[in-house]
């Protein structure tokens, strides 16, 4: 069996499915769902046609455009474009078709151009034609018979001349005139038939309607859905924030990844610059909290180093020591002065005591007469 191989990025996954599922209708095996390498080489190598899905989500993926490089030289390579997305430059001169607003309708232009490209280069038969779409039960009043046209004809084919005006026009004065016959009132089983007919092809209508818009198209709906949560949610993050950043590109970020990685790069480099012009440890300190891992860290870290070494060498306080009872003048007597006591030297032996000076001392009251 012929095998078609889909390129597509992991976001991604849903269309792709649904154009396998399309593809699968003209008897070849689709392989989808491959992560870039040699998995997904080897079965480019098998194939004899290649498919690269395009969207606003992967047409910036340099990974997967080095894969679809890799297939022009293996198989036969076309591209489908969805939501008005371009291909990257490089193959801007291949063979693309334009799947933007397909629903899963056999009959949509783009995707029967597709098809009969797989198809021829994969050497198996082509789709049928679309299969025409079931009369609906709403909006089709019904038309009365036209009397007149049948009997001109029926004359003209038996040789006769068609009747005179005047004796047409008198013999429908005489219908008109003459009183209408009584209907017999209808069975009801002929009645329950037609009526239960007509409810069952508005029944096989809205069910033919669902299936359409849950197989064919509905991922359509879902991918829509998906980008626009997408964009608000990017919408809603600060560009000055580098945890918001990182927890957005944490989680699915869609089409709006290259710019969060942009806006992330730069916060980076300006909270970089901001340091330098501060120069101070507190500056390349905040800029390490928010980006340990940058390419700055280094000289943001041999900056600090330096900073601290630069900074003068503070000397520790003397301790002040009270001042004995001795010498403090506060609380010596009047006209004694302020004497420091020195300490005794205990290591030539017993020391002399010295008689207190008896000329410092005052004089002793005279005795009287």
């Amino acid at each position: 069996m012929a095998s078609v191989v889909i390129i597509h990025a992991a976001e991604d996954t849903l269309p792709a499915r649904a154009l396998a599922e399309k593809l699968r209708q003209a008897q070849v095996q689709v392989i989808l769902e491959r992560p870039p390498g040699e998995e997904l080489r080897n079965a480019v190598k098998s194939s004899q046609v290649t498919i690269a899905l395009w969207s606003p989500r992967s047409n910036g993926n340099a990974e997967l455009a080095e894969e679809v490089k890799f297939a022009r030289g293996k198989s036969n390579v076309f591209h489908a474009l969805m939501q008005s997305a371009q291909a990257p430059d490089a193959f801007r001169g291949d063979k693309s078709v334009n799947l933007t607003g397909w629903r899963g309708e056999d009959e949509f232009a783009p995707w029967r151009e597709l098809a009969n490209l797989v198809t021829a280069k994969a050497g198996v038969a082509p789709l049928p034609p679309p299969a025409p779409k079931p009369p609906s039960g709403f909006f089709q009043p019904g038309r009365a018979p036209e009397t007149g046209a049948p009997q001109q004809q029926q004359r003209a084919q038996q040789g006769q001349r068609p009747a005179p005006q005047p004796q047409r026009q008198q013999a429908q004065q005489q219908q008109r005139s003459a009183p209408p016959p009584r209907a017999a009132a209808p069975p009801r089983a002929p009645d329950a038939g037609p009526k239960k007919g007509g409810g069952m092809v508005v029944i096989a209508a809205i069910v033919f309607v669902v299936v359409a818009a849950l197989g064919g198209g509905g991922y359509w709906f879902m991918t829509q859905n998906s980008a626009t949560a997408t964009s608000n949610a990017w919408d809603s993050v600060s560009r000055d924030d580098a945890d918001a950043l990182r927890d957005f590109l944490a989680g699915d970020p869609g089409e709006h990844r290259a710019e969060a990685q942009q806006a992330l790069a730069s916060l980076e480099q300006r909270s970089f610059d901001n340091a330098n012009s501060a120069n101070t440890i507190e500056a390349f300190e905040a800029f390490l909290n928010d980006f340990p891992e940058s390419e700055h860290a280094t000289r943001a870290r041999g900056r600090i180093a330096e900073l601290r070494l630069a900074q003068p060498a503070t000397e520790p306080p003397t301790e002040e020591v009270p001042l004995g009872p001795e010498t403090d003048p506060d609380l010596l007597p009047p006209g004694v002065p302020a004497t420091t006591t020195p300490e005794p030297d205990t290591s030539a032996g017993p020391q002399q005591i010295t008689p207190p000076d008896e000329t410092n001392q005052p004089p002793a009251d005279l005795p009287t007469n």
